[in-house]
C-alpha cells in the first residue's frame, strides 16, 4: 500500500524499499536535509539536474516546489526504475525525466563497474564489506549534459562518487548545488577538492541550509 511523503504518494514493497527506508520515511527523516537545502534555494522555472535519483522521491518533491520547474534525473541502479516510473504515475509527475546511467566527467568508456548495496541508497563505485552484487551500466559525460541541458541548480547524492564528478565538471552557470558528502568513503583531501571546485565555480557554502553531511552551496549575486 502506498504512504504519503509530504504530499507525495509513495509506493512500497519489501523488493524495492528496506526497512530502514520505511521508517526513514514514516518517520519524517527521509532525505530530510536535502530537501530543505533546495527548498531554500529553487526558484520559478530553474533546470534542476539531480545525480542519483533514488526512489524518485526526491525529484517528486522537487518538481512542485515552484513553477516552472524541469528536473533531469540520473539513477544507477536500474531496479529502481519500475517503482520511479510508478511513483511519478501516482502523482501526476510530468516534469521529471530519469534516464538510466551514471554521470562521469569525460569518461574512458561507455560503462562502468557499480556496486550494488543491500541497501539500494548506498550502491556506489567504491565497494564495501554490505555490497551484494556488482553490475555494468551506461556512463554519460556530465559535461556534455550540463551544455546540453544547462542547469541553474544541481543536485547530487551518489555515494563518494562526488570526490571524482564535482572538481572536474563545468560548474559556472550552476547556480545551486546541493551536495551529500560521504566523508566515510573519501578523503579529508578529496572533500577540500570538492569545496575548491565549488569556490573556484563562484558557489558559496549558505551555512544556514547545510546539515549533518548535507552542503548547500550558492552562486552570490552581484
Amino acid at each position: 500500500m502506498p504512504i504519503d511523503y509530504h504530499g507525495l504518494t509513495v509506493p512500497v514493497s519489501v523488493e524495492h524499499m528496506p526497512l530502514p527506508i520505511f521508517v526513514q520515511i514514516s518517520e519524517d527523516a527521509y532525505e530530510r536535509p536535502e530537501l530543505m537545502a533546495v527548498e531554500g534555494m529553487i526558484r520559478d522555472n530553474d533546470r534542476v539536474l539531480e545525480m542519483g535519483t533514488g526512489l524518485g522521491i526526491v525529484s517528486g518533491l522537487i518538481s512542485n516546489m515552484a513553477t516552472g520547474i524541469e528536473v533531469q534525473s540520473y539513477e544507477a541502479n536500474p531496479s529502481l526504475l519500475p517503482k520511479i516510473t510508478e511513483l511519478h504515475q501516482l502523482n501526476d509527475i510530468t516534469n521529471v525525466s530519469v534516464t538510466h546511467a551514471m554521470l562521469e566527467p569525460n569518461p574512458a568508456s561507455d560503462t562502468r563497474s557499480v556496486h550494488i548495496h543491500k541497501y539500494f541508497s548506498e550502491g556506489s563505485i567504491y565497494q564495501t564489506s554490505d555490497s551484494e552484487d556488482m553490475i555494468e551500466i551506461p556512463v554519460v559525460d556530465i559535461n556534455k549534459v550540463i551544455g546540453q541541458f544547462d542547469p541553474t541548480v544541481l543536485v547530487c547524492d551518489i555515494e563518494g562518487a562526488e570526490e571524482v564528478v564535482i572538481p572536474n565538471s563545468e560548474l559556472s552557470g550552476i547556480r545551486a548545488l546541493v551536495l551529500e558528502l560521504h566523508p566515510h568513503m573519501m578523503s579529508r583531501k578529496a572533500i577540500k577538492n570538492i569545496y575548491d571546485a565549488c569556490l573556484a565555480a563562484g558557489l558559496y557554502p549558505r551555512v544556514e541550509l547545510s546539515s549533518e553531511q548535507v552542503v548547500a552551496f550558492e552562486r552570490i549575486d552581484d
